[in-house]
């Protein structure tokens, strides 16, 4: 250290000659500790590892397993072939088959409105719901009529001079005939001398004359058969106008033309209608339909097996009890649901029931299915991978391929080959598999091959599970 001024103090420049020996013993002293920490690690760890294996060597063997089949508890039903039929469920919406607007079809204050005659209300077919003011069509039905009896009242004039004017000409027919004969004699007499020339040309004038008179009775004929049918045509143009007359005086009462719901009403008494305004709608209750949709596939099943008046059974819930109208479907959309791919059928309603129904409502609807001949029925739980199920086979399991006609809700409808005494299992097992040992649920079991007592019971050691025989 330098010397500071002032201080009194003077650092010693030189190094003390015992430094050196007293770092040599502590630096022998440290390497001896390590060595020995060491060395005690490796006795440890030695000796734990003795102790490990004369653990291992000294444990007793572990008792042998036994391999033992195991046997599963199953429930089976018995193949019956028969004819089976599923059944389609959908959900649609009710709708009206047949729905009218009421509309006036004459002019007029409305003098009365049935009290009936209201949204929501029914009525009954022939029922006057209003009344529109008849005296101007009263007044022109009156006059009609009189049109009707003054062209009736011609018509028979120009018919009885028709019938005269026949008579004269009948009278002049045989008058021309007489002076014919007479004007024949006298040219007879004139030959022998008999008759002058004056008196045949006096006979020849009078035949003249009565031929003209014939001739103009006939064209009086005719005249009078043209004025008949002008008289003819003024009473179908007279009765035309008075049955259009009493026709607008019916239509003073609108009547409902069947039995139905109101669903809305344009009028109030005392208010003017014109001609064609609407004044009411109204539904007929007994003409219910539901549209309903089902895929394409479900349409070409339904179609290739007689799609119209298949039956349907449409059903609505309210609270606990569930409301069932019955039906047959009638026709079908002409178009196919872009969005979901579906077609859209319409079933026509029973009369019977169908009043607890309105318009608008959503319901459940099921189709009658297709029916499969020879066929069985199955739970889901039978079948694997949709192509096969199983049986039993001298107490094993023995699969058999089947063909899945159509599905029933959790039933599946299908046609198999299953030999006569094989019972289908339907306990859905994970370990399911070809020879594996089964045995019927409530049926006794068989002693095994290993003369035991089964799977759990006295004698019996851990169980694994084995496929085949001696498995």
């Amino acid at each position: 250290m330098e010397n500071l001024p002032g201080s009194g103090y003077v650092a010693s420049t030189e190094k003390s000659e015992d430094q050196p020996k007293t770092e040599k013993p502590r630096a022998r002293f440290g390497l001896i500790s390590a060595l020995v920490r060491l060395g005690l690690a490796v006795l440890i760890l030695v000796l734990a590892v003795y102790w490990a294996f004369s653990w291992v060597a000294q444990r007793p063997d572990a008792p042998q397993r036994m391999n033992r089949e195991r046997t599963f508890t199953v429930e089976v039903i018995d193949p019956v072939y028969a004819s089976h039929s599923s059944s389609i469920t959908a959900y649609g919406q009710v709708a009206s088959a047949r729905t009218i607007e009421l509309r006036s079809l004459v002019a007029g204050r409305v003098l009365e409105i049935s009290p009936d005659f209201a949204v929501g209300s029914q009525v009954e077919e022939g029922d006057v719901l209003v009344r529109v003011d008849p005296f101007t069509y009263t007044g022109a039905v009156v006059e009609a009529r009189a049109a009707v009896a003054d062209a009736e009242l011609s018509l028979a004039e120009a018919e009885e001079a028709y019938a005269l004017e026949q008579s004269a000409i009948t009278a002049a027919q045989e008058a021309l005939t007489s002076a014919q004969t007479d004007l024949e004699r006298a040219r007879s007499l004139l030959s022998s001398g008999a008759a002058t020339q004056q008196t045949v040309d006096t006979r020849a004038l009078t035949v003249s004359e009565r031929q003209q008179a014939l001739d103009q009775r006939q064209s009086n004929l005719v005249t009078l058969n043209a004025q008949i049918l002008r008289q003819q045509a003024a009473i179908a143009q007279a009765g035309y106008a008075l049955e259009s007359a009493e026709r607008d005086l019916a239509n003073t009462e609108i009547t409902a033309p069947f039995t139905g719901i109101v669903t809305a009403r344009n009028v109030t008494a005392s208010a003017y209608v014109g001609a064609n305004e609407a004044v009411a709608s109204i539904y007929e209750s007994d003409a219910l339909e539901v549209s309903f949709m089902v895929s394409d596939a479900t349409y070409a099943t339904l179609r290739r097996d007689g799609l119209f008046d298949r039956s349907v059974e449409v059903s609505r819930t309210t609270g606990t009890d569930a409301e069932r109208i019955s039906g047959r479907i009638a026709r079908v959309a002409p178009e196919i649901d872009s969005a979901t791919g579906g077609v859209t059928l319409y079933a026509e309603l029973d009369s019977e029931g169908a009043e607890l129904l309105r318009p608008g409502t959503f319901v459940s609807v099921e189709v009658e299915g297709v029916t499969h001949e020879n066929t069985l029925l199955v739970p889901e739980t039978a079948l694997y991978d949709d192509n096969h199920l199983y049986v039993i086979r001298d107490g094993r399991m023995a699969a058999v391929d089947v063909d899945i006609r159509d599905r029933d809700g959790a039933q599946i409808i299908i046609s198999a080959d299953i030999a006569e005494g094989e019972r289908i299992i339907t306990t859905r097992l994970s370990q399911a598999g070809e020879g594996v040992a089964v045995q019927v649920e409530g049926e006794e079991q068989a002693t095994g091959p290993q003369g035991g007592d089964g799977p759990g019971g006295p004698g019996g050691g851990p169980v694994v599970i084995g496929r085949g025989p001696g498995g």
